[in-house]
């Protein structure tokens, strides 16, 4: 049980200085931080009953920083003075970008009208030893005139809104950021709530606020994750709403958008013809054609066996949406974005281009039939079943083989995800021509691996294994994880991009049976792209449509997947984030019940 935090004053801090209006906050702080561990202050700030694991996980790469607190002093050197008196050490006075644009907002204000400095204190050890090594953070508001300020300054003295506990990211990479931040977000009480980056001091910050009522009787369940350096990438996928301007205060609100929102709309409904014409660049063969350098249309129509006017056209299309640059000589060029399409580069788009604009494509007329009677689209529109239909379309198989190879930008990062001690033998359930297990057992060279699945499959992963230098550390087993048993007594077991595929009680056949082949201290690595609810990523949303559309399949959200695998007898463990929104999920078996 956490300690309760002390009402008295701590030794040192003279109580003729806390008639200040802020000082009984800034007490009450000292006596929340100087009270409690690391560990529950982190707990405090996280949801009522998180568990265990997303603690952990969160203390393996974070340390306690500060807990930050609003105040508004008549004037910044006044604060200063009193600091001292209040135990506290200033140790930098630095301008706040981020907090300063959050107040602005509030106000309803530009950011440039509005002043706001942090003041970093430290905690002596004298007289509070408790305190010692740890840190405040005092955003002090320089007063704007008017009755928006007025309230906002009531608002946060009341209830403290802009309050939070920060934990620094130790050893910061985009990867760890993006992990931490997934992992919180992951969670359905957890909300992202802002966050930036500040250039005068290089510093990264992510805000997390929890649903549930504070751990105390005035602090916010409110985390930030701060490191050193900029992550452009990690602070897109944390991007929430941006609060509306309004009543000072007030929560922050769904701005409707800057956009016109018939423009928006148009956007989104004409994204077909976009589909169309990457498929069409792709099937052209236009990002081959193009190489490093740039050409000119009539000699890319020459090439590519196109009518020059309508190439053209095509083309700045094409370079409209970033996948091509036009030149100033008429010339055209690929962007990074458009070298996705050549066919020779590893993770190359093209294949899966090819297919989403064309086979699977045309599911999509199936779409609304899929939707009032629940009856498949891809088999509406096609005649069979996908899996059916690829066994009796040779070249359709071919080129969905080939657009799913683009996953091998993915499986680089799978290993780097997995525990594994050394000598652990994997098998990787359903796992295709086997890019996967050879990539673990490329960066696991003590490890082993088997690799099942269907007869046909396998013969294709043999040329594979072939020409790997894992080859004498993998076993290929023949079988079908619907019918068949499973290898049993392995340390891990993969299971990639196979449960999207079915719905759940498909899915319960193979989690039962990797359940009964698993040891009872194997784990289970499933890789999917998991939905995350409340402003995440649309990409899982469009993939769950996708899924819906070509074959029997969903998406699902990770409180879904902890639900199936409680059914299938695992316990889910642990997400961490991969890129393109994927994720590994590891479970464990439950213990038999007796």
């Amino acid at each position: 049980m956490n300690p309760a935090p002390s009402t008295a004053v701590p030794t040192g801090i003279d109580p003729e200085y806390l008639s200040d209006p802020d000082a009984d906050r800034i007490r009450a702080l000292i006596d929340h931080v100087c009270g409690h561990g690391a560990a529950d202050i982190l707990r405090a700030a996280l949801p009522p009953g998180v568990p265990d694991a997303v603690v952990d996980m969160v203390s393996r790469h974070c340390r306690f920083d500060h807990a930050a607190l609003l105040v508004f002093p008549e004037r910044l050197g006044d604060l200063l003075d009193r600091l001292p008196h209040w135990g506290l050490r200033t140790t930098e006075v630095v301008p706040s970008t981020v907090v300063r644009d959050r107040i602005a907002e509030r106000l309803g204000l530009r950011a440039e009208s509005v002043e706001v400095h942090i003041v970093r204190c430290a905690l002596p050890g004298d007289g509070v030893a408790a305190c010692e090594g740890r840190n405040l953070e005092l955003f002090a508001v320089a007063p704007v005139p008017g009755a928006d300020f007025a309230r906002l300054r009531a608002e946060e003295r009341a209830r403290n809104g802009e309050t939070h506990f920060a934990f620094r990211v130790v050893e910061p990479t985009p990867i760890t950021l993006l992990d931490l931040h997934d992992l919180l977000v992951s969670r359905d009480e957890v909300r992202r709530d802002g966050g930036g980056f500040n250039p005068h001091e290089d510093t990264f910050v992510l805000y997390f606020r929890s649903i549930g009522e504070p751990a105390s009787d005035r602090w916010p369940r409110r985390l930030e994750i701060l490191a050193t350096g900029s992550y452009p990438e990690v602070l897109r996928r944390h991007a929430a709403p941006r609060p509306a301007a309004g009543r000072a205060g007030s929560p922050p609100r769904e701005d409707s958008s800057r956009e016109d929102p018939t423009r928006e709309m148009l956007h989104l409904v004409t994204g077909a013809w976009v589909t169309q014409a990457i498929g069409v660049a792709a099937r052209l063969g236009l990002a081959d054609h193009l190489g490093d350098g740039s050409r000119s249309v009539a000699d890319l129509a020459e090439a590519a066996g196109a009518e020059p006017d309508r190439l053209g056209r095509l083309l700045r299309l094409l370079a409209g949406h970033g996948v091509l640059r036009a030149e100033a000589d008429g010339h055209y060029r690929l962007t990074e974005r458009g070298a996705l399409l050549r066919t020779e580069r590893d993770g190359s788009l093209a294949a899966l281009a090819d297919l989403y604009s064309g086979l699977f494509f045309t599911s999509y007329l199936g779409l609304e039939h899929t939707v009032r009677t629940g009856e498949d689209a891809f088999t509406r529109v096609h005649g069979r079943e996908s899996f059916e239909y690829f066994a009796e379309h040779p070249d359709d198989a071919r080129l969905f083989r080939e657009a799913m190879a683009f996953g091998t930008v993915v499986f680089d990062a799978v290993p780097a995800a997995l525990d594994l001690p050394p000598g652990a033998t994997v098998v990787d359930v359903g796992g295709g021509d086997g890019e996967l297990l050879l990539r673990v057992l490329r960066d696991h060279p003590s490890a082993r691996g088997v690799l099942f699945e269907q007869g046909h499959v396998v013969e294709a992963a043999r040329e594979l294994l072939a020409v790997s230098a894992a080859a004498d550390r993998c076993d290929l087993v023949v079988g079908d994880f619907f019918t068949g048993a499973l290898p049993d007594g392995a340390d891990l077991y993969l299971l990639a991009r196979i449960l999207h595929d079915w719905a759940d009680p498909e899915c319960l056949v193979v989690l039962r049976a990797l359940a009964r082949a698993m040891p009872a201290d194997a784990r289970l690595a499933i890789v999917e792209r998991p939905i995350v609810e409340a402003g995440g990523s649309v990409l899982p949303l469009r993939f769950d449509i996708q899924m819906m559309t070509n074959a029997r399949g969903r998406e699902r959200t990770v409180a879904e997947y902890r639900a199936l695998l409680a059914e299938g007898g695992f316990e889910l463990l642990d997400l961490r984030p991969l890129p393109l929104d994927m994720a590994v999920l590891t479970a464990r078996p439950r213990p038999a019940q007796g």
